[in-house]
């Protein structure tokens, strides 16, 4: 799974929109998009780790649903 899909996962089961999402971690909205659509496959450790605090989970679990062998 990518990033991507693991960030659409998470905020589908937790009811969060990419608006939402943007203001809750401090990335931008356009960044978020750019992720979930695969246009950026990996974003940085200080991004993944506000929007992991954006959704409520540990950075641990979005590391652990994404496929880094790709």
């Amino acid at each position: 799974m990518t990033f991507g899909e693991a960030l659409i996962q998470i905020m589908n089961e937790k009811g969060i929109t990419p608006t939402e999402l943007a203001a809750r971690s401090g990335v931008r909205k356009q960044t978020i998009n750019e992720l979930m659509k695969g246009r950026s496959k990996e974003p940085t450790f200080t991004k993944a780790k506000a929007l992991a605090n954006g959704l409520g989970v540990p950075l641990q679990v979005l590391a652990d649903m994404t496929d880094t062998e790709n």
